[in-house]
């Protein structure tokens, strides 16, 4: 009996492991689509090449032209409103400043190499507006627009307030030149900052982008899709959604909810809603969209991300994607404000999701910031 029950083992021992072996010969064959290396199932070279070549000639570079040339009519519109001090002139002034922040928002999304260089984000659009600090300034005529010192009064939001906040904007202006001097000055930096930007852009960057290939980090890829998506968990995700309804990373505990920490919270106060508001969620997802699709600007699809994955075989992580992206579209046409419940939030935090978990792997771009779950 002690004999049967050893040869039973040692029978049993060798069909467990010839099943080992048979698992580790077919897993390899599995994993790798049948046998074909990673590497394999990776675009080529020459469709790497055209979706950097596309992203920097029809998707980045136009978007920073027509940044610029907002400004320029925003700065414009100024000098018609500081000759002429009316409700006329301030209508046309703040219709500028709406079209240039708008234009931001795309501009924003591209927040890397010489975007990122130029501080635009952190020196344009860094809310709530700091009201104290800008008072100080204009009263002080001590303003430097590239100090950190000065972030939470520069920009975009101090504009906010200086269009939208007094009770009556003209007298505001009227009754104190330091008002006007300060605005001037302002506008005047983030025109330069803007130009700045997009002749860097339009330079030799323009070619070392392009031949900057691969997907190791470093690569234009690579930053691209990293330092895209780092701008679009900070400050799309966190500060224009998260933050105002009371969340703060997707698995950290709540923060309490503070309504007036919207983007253009003061025109949102004058005007009794958020329209405007929502318009610049919207125009930041849309950016990420014409990235993601390599859409040019005048609306022609071009090589993206898309083609990329399609060209892997890679349809349903592609289809998921645009579903995700036309989700968030659909909650933000269907709110009045920013507040509320979190489904919102819950919609934009998937698209990190996807791109993490699903198309950095598949493009084999390493996540930066070591996680792929979306946190």
């Amino acid at each position: 009996m002690t004999k049967f029950k050893h040869m039973k083992s040692k029978k049993l021992f060798q069909v467990l492991v010839a099943a080992v072996m048979i698992v580790a010969v077919m897993l390899p064959a599995c994993d790798n689509g049948g046998g074909v290396s990673p590497e394999d199932k990776l675009p080529s070279e020459s469709e790497f090449k055209d979706h950097l070549t596309n992203q920097v000639n029809e998707v980045i570079i136009p978007t920073m032209v027509t940044y610029r040339e907002k400004m320029d009519a925003f700065q414009t519109a100024l000098s018609g409103f500081a000759s002429s001090i009316d409700e006329a002139n301030l209508n046309k002034l703040r219709s500028a400043y709406q079209e240039a922040y708008l234009a931001y928002q795309a501009a924003a999304v591209h927040n890397f190499y010489a975007t990122s260089t130029q501080s635009l984000v952190d020196r344009s659009n860094l809310f709530p507006v700091d009201t104290t600090l800008l008072s100080e300034l204009i009263g002080n005529e001590s303003y430097s627009f590239n100090t950190t010192a000065q972030e939470r009064a520069n920009g975009f939001p101090a504009i906010d307030f200086m269009l939208f906040g007094p009770k009556d904007v003209v007298a505001y202006f009227g009754e104190d030149a330091k008002r006007m001097a300060f605005l001037d000055a302002l506008v005047g930096d983030m025109r330069s900052r803007a130009q700045t930007i997009e002749d860097q852009w339009s330079g030799n960057l323009k070619t070392n982008f392009i031949n900057n290939g691969g997907t190791q980090l470093g690569s234009s890829l690579s930053v691209q899709l990293n330092e895209s998506i780092v701008y679009y968990e900070d400050h799309i995700r966190e500060n224009k959604v998260g933050i105002p309804i009371g969340r703060l990373g997707p698995n950290d505990s709540p923060i309490p909810a503070d309504a007036t920490k919207i983007e253009a919270y003061y025109q949102s106060l004058a005007e009794g809603n958020e329209n405007f508001t929502l318009q610049l969620l919207k125009a930041s997802i849309e950016e990420m969209e014409d990235m993601y699709l390599g859409e040019t600007f005048d609306g022609t699809d071009g090589q993206g991300f898309d083609n990329l994955l399609t060209s892997i075989e890679q349809n349903s992580i592609d289809s998921d994607i645009k579903l995700q992206f036309d989700e968030i579209y659909e909650l933000i046409s269907s709110r009045s404000s920013i507040s509320g419940d979190e489904t919102l939030y819950n919609s934009v935090q998937a698209l990190v999701t996807l791109f993490k978990s699903d198309l950095f792997p598949v493009l084999n771009v390493q996540d930066a910031d070591g996680g792929n779950d979306g946190d």
